[in-house]
């Protein structure tokens, strides 16, 4: 009897296990909404475990803030030449045109930081941007040929003089912007930054209404129109440039060029391409080197000697036009552009600064990026060899900051032969007359 016992006790237990596994699954596949019929404990248990992984991201959102607002990482004006031992004058200056950089590029934050708007957009056509710049020169080539519009009626956002023709210019292209009711942004050297449509704008365009003012006020030929074409993105730089033209005022002729497509020039109702000097003799070298604002007691002993090479067999020419001058390269009356006044007030900013107050009466000018927006692609399209006065390039100028700290140099030339030579020169130029001034700065100097 005991065996038999035994045996039914042990078989008891083998059916439950047996029995277990299914009936288990059997309600666990019918019981998929009733959330009510969960056990108290799993619900007081569950936020137990949720409420510190709640709190742990918590935690790390807050550390990563500082990640995320990363735009005190870049300060544009730290490099800036003005922020030294300056006068009173040239920090107040500074202070104001840093406010200026800073406002013209937080405007356009109508765009996802990072973002482009419909980067697959198509750019600006060519005919547009004709228009646009056709617009400027019906307004203003009447005044240019009677050498009127002279009056001086303020300061542009770069602390340069602007001039009554460039009020007129201003205007004009503001009410050809309005009328074309594009989706698009400009940025010009008196207006900044500004729009034309309710929407996200896809477009920006650099303008600049009259690049050589007073050339054109005098009723000189060295004056154009600048407009350059890039979609609308977080913080634009020369890099970004999609398109631009220059067109000249006092004659039919426009330059054009689009990014990997090469450049043109547009005359007459012809089409031609750019012809581009071979002379690499620095003897005969036609050239020009920016002066306006520029501080003479620096830049003409700089260059004295290729000066005086220059003079006979070549020639030499005050530029008033940045944009003027490159677009000169691509007709072969130039072989090269030079502006390398910038390198002293980033080299030695102590010892120069006031010298450029001085001369921009009391205003730091140098290479604003309206100047060079459509001049720059034009020319290296064209094939010439474009660098600033430290043999880098230009791509990351910002579109949307005309600070003293975007200010830039430039070296340009029609061949990399030449360009090579003129670099050297410079370059050793500068050198030299910079530890000239550093003596002289000395106590004992």
């Amino acid at each position: 009897m005991a065996t038999k016992t035994s045996k039914k006790k042990a078989a008891k237990p083998a059916a439950r296990k047996t029995a277990s596994p299914r009936k288990r699954p059997a309600p666990a596949k019918k019981v998929k909404n009733p959330k009510r019929s969960m056990p108290k404990k799993s619900v007081k248990s569950a936020p137990k475990k949720v409420a510190p992984k709640a709190s742990k991201p918590a935690k790390s959102a807050v550390r990563q803030k500082p990640v995320k607002a990363a735009k005190p990482a870049t300060p544009a004006p730290k490099p800036a030449p003005i922020s030294g031992n300056g006068s009173a004058m040239a920090k107040s200056d500074a202070l104001r045109e840093r406010s200026r950089a800073a406002t013209a590029i937080s405007r356009p934050s109508l765009v996802t930081p990072g973002r482009p708007a419909n980067p697959r957009a198509k750019i600006l056509p060519r005919e547009f941007l004709f228009e646009v710049a056709n617009a400027v020169r019906i307004a203003v080539e009447p005044l240019v040929r009677q050498a009127k519009g002279r009056e001086v009626v303020g300061l542009a956002q770069s602390g340069d003089t602007t001039f009554q023709l460039d009020k007129i210019a201003e205007k004009a292209l503001l009410t050809f912007l309005r009328e074309a009711k594009m989706p698009v942004a400009y940025y010009s050297e008196d207006a900044g930054y500004a729009t034309f449509t309710t929407g996200q704008p896809q477009h920006l365009l650099v303008v600049d209404p009259i690049d050589g003012s007073r050339a054109a006020k005098s009723g000189f030929e060295g004056c154009v129109i600048s407009v350059a074409s890039t979609r609308v993105i977080e913080r634009p730089r020369i890099i970004d440039i999609d398109n631009g033209c220059v067109m000249e005022i006092l004659h039919p002729r426009t330059f054009y060029a689009e990014r990997g497509k090469g450049a043109r020039i547009y005359a007459d109702g012809a089409v031609k391409k750019p012809k581009l000097s071979r002379n690499t003799n620095l003897e005969t070298v036609s050239w020009a080197m920016t002066v306006p604002a520029r501080p003479a007691e620096l830049i003409f002993p700089t260059a004295a000697k290729l000066i005086d090479l220059t003079s006979l067999k070549g020639g030499f020419f005050a530029c008033n036009s940045t944009s003027y001058s490159l677009t000169r390269l691509l007709t072969c009356q130039y072989d090269a552009c030079i502006d390398f006044a910038n390198r002293f007030l980033r080299d030695i900013p102590n010892i120069v600064q006031d010298h450029f107050i001085n001369a921009g009466r009391g205003a730091v000018l140098g290479i604003a990026p309206y100047d060079i927006a459509a001049s720059l692609l034009i020319a290296r399209e064209a094939g010439c060899y474009v660098t600033d006065a430290y043999g880098n390039t230009l791509d990351d100028v910002m579109l949307l900051d005309s600070s003293v700290a975007n200010h830039r140099s430039i070296i340009a030339a029609s061949s990399k032969e030449l360009y090579e030579k003129l670099f050297s020169f410079f370059d050793l130029r500068i050198k030299q007359f910079e530890l000239l001034l550093q003596r002289r700065a000395q106590p004992n100097g």
